[in-house]
């Protein structure tokens, strides 16, 4: 399967995890059978999908995480691992971070861009050193993001198929 695919996968499975929402002025709807209402000051857990459209009707506000934080601290401690470490990604880490990107500005999207841009770079020259000498396992496993792990494998494979061909078939 392609990175987008199990992206998309993955989107959609955070878009289906609660999010606390927390109600600015009273709701209550019925859709298609899914009953959602709040009070004002009520804290809701609600799925992402829901509460950001409670959000952008200006009912109340989702609390979503910080990942320009995110990106600043993966960032620091990504240069602070060496050349030949990772540091620990959620393996959400780009979706998130993609999705809080769309209400930025122009300057600050582009600002917000460089910082992934260097990460993402940073990290796909690690996977790419780390994976062609090591099968990926779960120690690493647990420091990539879905779409690295998919990346990291494909590298993997690639280079020991190479590596047979310089070498031949040795049976």
């Amino acid at each position: 399967m392609e990175i987008e695919n199990i992206e998309k996968i993955h989107a959609t499975g955070y878009q289906l995890k609660d999010a606390k929402f927390t109600v600015d002025t009273d709701f209550k709807f019925n859709v298609a059978g899914v009953k959602v209402e709040g009070k004002q000051g009520e804290v809701n857990n609600l799925p992402q999908w829901i509460g950001k459209i409670l959000a952008d009707n200006n009912l109340g506000s989702l609390d979503s995480p910080d990942m320009i934080t995110e990106l600043k601290q993966a960032l620091s401690k990504e240069k602070m691992v060496g050349e030949y470490q990772l540091s620990t990604l959620d393996s959400l880490f780009y979706i998130k971070l993609k999705e809080s990107m769309k209400s930025l500005n122009r300057d600050d999207f582009d600002r917000v861009e460089s910082m992934m841009l260097e990460l993402f770079r940073m990290r796909r020259g690690k996977i790419v050193k780390i994976a062609d000498s090591i099968k990926l396992n779960s120690d690493i496993y647990n420091k990539l993001t879905v779409e690295e792990s998919i990346f990291y494998k494909t590298i993997y494979e690639n280079s020991k198929e190479f590596e047979k061909q310089i070498l031949g078939d040795k049976k």
